[in-house]
């Protein structure tokens, strides 16, 4: 600063004098803000996003591997989300074993979800044989990630599936029931066949294996990502806009930014479904397509 003043100006004292009325306002304008609170920190608004540990409990080494114990908010809202899905259906399918019929919103929203889930997605895309076999996880599945997008809707608490730990280890999981489903379906040799489709020239093998090997595990670096980004995206959108009303401090901007958050919370709602339907239907594809390959 001092350079490009004494640059500009060409002349000593009123350079030296023009660095010291720079220096003296910056000082005395951070120690205003200090002393009335006026500085204002983006990052302060995404604390909501953020991973705090809640209880911490001992971790251990296995190999190089350190694995962590500890309860944080994130882990928090997982248990929650599958606390919730287990008392949600217990309930449902002690309901439906009695003989009676759900009463109440949530009831019957449940029942509905669940019989559309159900036979629309899983039975109607992978056959009543199939279907039935993989319903309890790929159910389970869905309503687990649409509760933890629900939960962080809550003010004060927390998204789990905008962290993409939690995403990627939901895809892992979907990854490794296809491949071993795929396999006790078709056998290993089979199933690397499928790797050479007939026909192909020699001169391709090299080329072509190694592409077919890398779409295994794009797929469920798809789903991550997917899931992660539009979940994190959401919540970036809502806090940027809110952070304007810091910024700018402005009586006349509040009302839109008040309207405008308002309806980005509508449709987060709605991406809540949305994700989890898309989540869940990938995945059923994706299974469906190694144990069914003639399809």
């Amino acid at each position: 600063m001092e350079e490009i003043i004494l640059a500009q100006t060409g002349h000593g004292e009123e350079a030296e004098h023009a660095v010291e009325a720079v220096n003296g306002a910056a000082a005395e304008a951070a120690h205003g803000a200090a002393g009335h609170g006026d500085v204002f920190e983006f990052s302060q608004l995404f604390h909501h996003m953020e991973d705090t540990v809640l209880l911490q409990l001992p971790s251990f080494s296995i190999g190089s591997l350190t694995i962590d114990l500890s309860i944080t908010k994130l882990v928090l809202m997982m248990i929650l989300s599958g606390g919730i899905t287990l008392l949600a259906f217990g309930a449902l399918a002690r309901k439906i074993r009695g003989g009676a019929a759900p009463r109440g919103i949530l009831a019957n929203l449940t029942e509905a979800l669940f019989d559309f889930v159900n036979r629309d997605m899983i039975i109607g895309m992978m056959g009543e044989k199939a279907g039935r076999q993989f319903a309890p996880y790929f159910t389970s599945l869905f309503f687990f990630i649409l509760f933890a997008n629900l939960i962080g809707l809550i003010p004060f608490m927390g998204t789990a599936t905008s962290n993409i730990a939690v995403t990627a280890s939901l895809a892992v999981l979907t990854f490794f029931i296809t491949q071993v489903s795929a396999v006790r379906v078709q056998g290993i040799v089979p199933y690397m066949k499928h790797h050479v489709p007939p026909g192909m020239p020699i001169f391709l093998i090299p080329i072509m294996v190694p592409i077919e090997i890398l779409g295994h595990f794009i797929k469920p670096f798809a789903l991550t990502i997917r899931l992660f980004a539009n979940m994190t995206g959401g919540h970036v959108v809502i806090l940027s806009v809110i952070g304007m009303l810091f910024l700018f401090k402005s009586l006349m901007l509040a009302p839109l930014v008040v309207g405008f958050v308002l309806f980005i919370d509508f449709l987060e709602l709605l991406v809540a479904f949305i994700q989890a339907y898309v989540f869940v239907l990938l995945s059923i594809l994706f299974v469906n397509a190694a144990i069914q390959p003639e399809h």
